[in-house]
């Protein structure tokens, strides 16, 4: 990578070819960044809601991936209306598929398609806590089909891009909980429902330096779904939820041969999906008071920071490594408390049609305490709790192919 080359190196090669290097190289590097992210991005933020495939050289790229998340959260010193409890281990592991398509429609326009899963959760209380009745199991899932356009005009040295694109975006929940000696109660809902996107980018590819602002909108959600009680039939149930509008910007550029720095911040509107009341259907107004179920978060907006460097050191292999706080969106109900995480992500390119990349990160989650004892519109919850938890580890594994043609 060379951010000021001579006009000519001892190998004789010019500026030019120098840059052209330093641009195919840093390329790569951009396209290793996401994995090397966080574990995730605040709330059910899972991180994987970004576009940078792009940016990606060549007519035709293909990109898939895969990543593992295992957080690890115990609540422990548990007391509240149904008395004291045992220490309950609230994560559990989940993973995330990730697919998409970019195409070169000419000089000037760039199109991608692409499948995600935005956001995601998953608690695993077990049945031997005392608060069975709140909560044996949680899931919390999602998957959008995008696609997204960038055009391209010349700009001083380098070009600026407008983006714009749309997502169909489908979110599941599913809530399993004590029903009784021997019965369990499940709560089952989800809905579809289209977001859109829109931001900037200003690249100069000489130097691999870009910036990009993008923000996503807000999708609104009319859930419908089912309550049951021991495999028998259920009572239909609907409700309302919304998963937060974001902008984010995030700055790459080369700063030495063989460097590139990169840094991203991201707020994200959380204090939207304060709760989803789940009522029965016919009831004329779903609120807290005539809810039969329901998710219940009372998070607040947050704020996600990351800085990180990339090195080449070879002409096959590629070393990513970031930082990133994480504002954890919790107001006292839940466990989501702010998160450093240090990601690496290695990058092998055994030719310029193909890249693997390996990436993995630990993080801390910072310890707190929580109470669920009031519910929205000030209703005491029948199976409230306090608990207290300490700091805690979060993990992530990534591994992903990228193909260019």
């Amino acid at each position: 990578m060379v951010v000021s080359a001579p006009a000519a190196g001892r190998n004789g090669r010019s500026s030019s070819g120098l840059r052209r290097a330093a641009a195919s190289f840093c390329a790569v590097l951009a396209a290793a960044l996401p994995l090397a992210g966080p574990a995730s991005a605040g709330g059910y933020d899972t991180g994987e809601q970004d576009w940078d495939i792009l940016f990606s050289q060549g007519p035709v790229t293909v990109e898939a991936a895969v990543r593992h998340i295992r957080p690890e959260r115990r609540l422990g010193r548990i007391v509240g209306v149904l008395g004291p409890s045992p220490d309950a281990d609230e994560a559990a592991p989940f993973a995330l598929p990730r697919f998409g398509v970019a195409l070169r429609l000419g000089d000037a326009v760039r199109c991608a398609a692409a499948y995600r899963e935005p956001w995601g959760g998953h608690a695993d209380y077990g049945t031997a806590w005392t608060y069975a009745f709140s909560a044996i199991e949680q899931h919390f899932s999602s998957r959008d089909l995008g696609a997204t356009c960038a055009l391209a005009l010349p700009f001083d040295e380098g070009r600026l891009s407008v983006l714009a694109g749309l997502s169909h975006q489908q979110i599941r929940y599913e809530l399993i909980q004590s029903g009784g000696p021997g019965l369990s109660r499940t709560t089952e809902v989800s809905d579809g429902a289209i977001g859109w996107r829109a931001g900037l980018a200003y690249e100069i590819p000489a130097y691999a330096l870009r910036a990009s602002l993008i923000y996503q909108s807000q999708i609104d959600y009319d859930m419908d779904g089912e309550v049951s009680v021991g495999g028998f039939a259920g009572t239909p149930v609907y409700g309302s939820i919304a998963m937060p509008q974001s902008a984010e910007l995030k700055v790459q550029s080369g700063v030495a041969p063989g460097w590139l720095a990169f840094a991203a911040v991201k707020w994200t509107d959380w204090s939207v999906a304060g709760s989803m009341p789940l009522c029965a259907a016919g009831t004329p107004l779903c609120t807290q008071a005539f809810a039969v179920s329901g998710l219940t978060l009372l998070w607040e907006d947050s704020w996600t920071v990351t800085a990180g460097a990339a090195h080449q050191v070879s002409d096959v292999f590629t070393l990513a490594g970031s930082l990133t706080w994480d504002q954890g969106a919790s107001a006292g109900f839940t466990s989501q408390t702010d998160t450093w995480v240090a990601g690496l992500t290695g990058i092998f390119t055994p030719g310029d049609a193909i890249a693997f990349k390996l990436g993995g990160s630990v993080g801390l989650m910072e310890g707190g305490t929580l109470s669920t004892l009031v519910l929205p519109d000030g209703i005491a919850n029948p199976v409230g709790y306090t608990a207290r938890f300490g700091d805690d580890l979060v993990y992530s594994a990534s591994l992903s192919v990228a193909l260019r043609y």
